[in-house]
């Protein structure tokens, strides 16, 4: 306990002999940490919010479909919802809402126009404990209710390829899940602008009951979409509605299967962050090798007399990189404070790129605010990388300083 007190007066002694070096250490190790955390929080906030933007508008975290029916999307691919699985969908506490779905592609005619379109009957009621579309209703039109029944709602640049706007009755041409014909009038009282332009551009919702009429379903169905309380959920709640299939029937996939392409671009996202991670972590750890190197040359013939009155080489070592841990961890103390402070800034005031929405939209992107998120995890992750880097690059210095020759040493200017 003596020797260890003894080294570490002198370590924290040495690392205030040369101020200005010591606080241009701490200054690299502040900034490089805390523009870490930032840039990680920053990522980390803007995916979430991707995500939640993503599932919000149609998808959800999770969908349940007959098995098959992702790979092909047509019509023919229906299940009717089991005892089973509607107790499994009420009972679980991570769920925060779920609504059943039918699905169809048709084609819309309005005077001289036509266009494709991808056409979901909904619950009124149940949906927008699932999505958020209907927040997204432009002026002029309104959402759909329990009581409509042919009245419908499209997205924007549907609407204007067909140039039909809200209160116009268009017709609807596709084919029903006995293989009859379906075709129904429906009258437009609503159009949606999502910031997804695929969906601006195909989508149609109906009344759920309406559209089970239309398609002649039977009291099948196409997907159970699901909204859960948390993200973190998919995988738990995936498996326990895996669970309650007891015939195998059907698939449930969460938000990153259905959304691949989402998947895709955060992948790619955090691979450019982990090289931003890697640069600046390489900078501070020279950093403070650059520091520790400078000190023991400056100290070649201390050193040297430490050794000749018998300081044993460890003893060397242990004293340098206890100066590497004194500057290490007060340059990560205040790092941590710098970057939290930074990030809790942009966690209330978020990076807005509403300006570029458009350009955004290109990309099937409708985020535009992206807020900070600092985890725990990643301010323990980024110190402790931090941290395990500086004593690595202050074990070469050190293991220097204990292996010098004394009487050379002594001799050195």
């Amino acid at each position: 306990m003596k020797e260890a007190g003894i080294i570490t007066t002198l370590a924290w002694r040495n690392v205030w002999r040369n101020k200005r070096r010591t606080i241009l250490t701490f200054l690299t190790i502040v900034i490089g940490l805390a523009m870490i955390l930032v840039m990680n929080s920053i990522a980390k906030g803007g995916h979430d919010q991707m995500i939640e933007d993503a599932v919000g508008i149609n998808t959800g975290h999770l969908q349940i479909h007959e098995r098959g029916y992702w790979n092909n999307q047509t019509i023919d691919y229906a299940f009717r919802i089991t005892p089973a699985l509607e107790k499994a969908l009420q009972s679980d506490e991570r769920i925060e809402g779920h609504c059943t779905r039918v699905l169809a592609g048709g084609l819309l005619s309005f005077r001289e126009n036509t266009a494709g379109a991808f056409i979901q009957g909904i619950d009124p009621d149940r949906e927008p404990t699932v999505t958020d579309l209907h927040t997204r209703i432009l002026p002029g039109g309104r959402y759909l209710s329990s009581s409509d029944r042919t009245n419908i709602i499209i997205g924007e640049v549907l609407a204007k390829n067909i140039d039909a706007e809200v209160g116009s009755t268009i017709a609807m041409l596709s084919q029903g899940f006995d293989g009859s014909i379906a075709a129904e009038k429906l009258t437009i009282v609503g159009i949606f602008r999502t910031g997804n332009p695929e969906y601006d551009r195909t989508l149609l919702l109906m009344p759920l009951e309406q559209a089970k009429q239309t398609f002649t379903m039977m009291n099948f169905v196409h997907a159970i979409t699901v909204r859960l309380t948390d993200p973190d959920y998919t995988d738990g709640v995936k498996h326990r509605l895996q669970a309650a299939d007891r015939e195998n029937m059907l698939e449930v996939m969460g938000w990153d299967e259905l959304m691949p392409e989402l998947v895709q671009f955060i992948v790619m996202d955090d691979a450019g962050a982990y090289i931003f991670d890697l640069i600046l972590f390489m900078v501070v750890a020279f950093g403070i090798l650059n520091t520790i190197q400078m000190s023991v040359f400056e100290r070649t013939r201390e050193f040297g007399v430490m050794l000749a009155i018998g300081t044993r080489p460890d003893q060397v070592v242990k004293m340098v990189l206890m100066e590497s841990f004194f500057i290490s961890l007060l340059g990560i103390l205040l790092g941590v404070g710098l970057g939290y402070t930074i990030s809790y800034y942009f966690k209330i005031n978020p990076l807005d790129y509403s300006a570029y929405a458009k350009e955004i939209a290109v990309w099937g992107v409708s985020t535009t605010l992206y807020p900070a998120d600092t985890t725990l995890l990643n301010i323990s992750m980024t110190s402790l990388v931090t941290f395990i880097l500086a004593l690595l690059f202050s074990l070469f210095p050190a293991r220097r300083a204990s292996k010098l020759n004394p009487i050379e040493a002594i001799r050195k200017l």
